[in-house]
């Protein structure tokens, strides 16, 4: 009896032992399927994680390259006006320097006396003023003999270049024949129709 009881109780830890196993395995198996479960679920997560952190980081980027370009734009476009405005400068300040070289020669005494002849042809207005620049002073008095009709002439401190202003207070008439005048209306023009706007 005694070696049965023996047999049993070996039977009985081997059974125990036996099922103890397959509980074991099974839990080591739902362990291993759990883990790599997580692990899976953990990896997509850090996957999705690092997604949107790298379409953060690249917004970013893109953000800060826009305003770089934009401010890279804006610098050249700066740039590109203070070109132009200096090339404008040089080319009418070159224009300047040849018509007062212009207003030295005989040719320029001619000029003023063709122009007060052609507003002598056109209109005969009573009480008119020609101004002209201090350095024209000297040809006041052809202007007003040339144009008749009790013309008088002073010196205009307004008038750098040359030419002349005539003037008919009483009847609103401003004519401007002044080699100013004439430059900046080109200067005008020049700054409309040269294509050197900055787009």
């Amino acid at each position: 009896m005694l070696g049965e009881k023996v047999k049993l109780e070996e039977y009985m830890k081997k059974e125990i032992q036996r099922v103890s196993n397959i509980q074991i395995d099974e839990l080591e198996q739902k362990i291993n399927q759990i883990r790599q479960e997580t692990t899976a679920s953990l990896e997509e997560a850090a996957q999705i994680e690092a997604g949107l952190q790298i379409e953060s980081e690249l917004r970013e980027l893109q953000s800060d390259y826009a305003i770089k370009v934009s401010r890279l734009h804006e610098e050249t476009n700066r740039k590109l006006m203070q070109k132009r405005a200096e090339l404008n400068e040089a080319i009418f300040d070159e224009m300047k320097t040849k018509l007062l070289t212009f207003c030295s020669s005989k040719e320029y005494e001619k000029m003023l006396n063709d122009r007060i002849s052609h507003l002598t042809k056109e209109e005969s207005y009573q009480n008119v003023c020609i101004r002209v620049a201090k350095k024209d002073e000297t040809y006041l008095d052809m202007l007003c003999k040339t144009y008749g009709n009790g013309c008088t002439g002073c010196v205009d401190e307004s008038i750098e270049i040359g030419g002349f202003l005539f003037i008919c207070q009483d009847d609103g008439i401003v004519i401007d024949e002044t080699l100013d005048n004439a430059l900046e209306e080109q200067r005008q023009w020049f700054f409309e129709n040269s294509g050197l706007f900055i787009k």
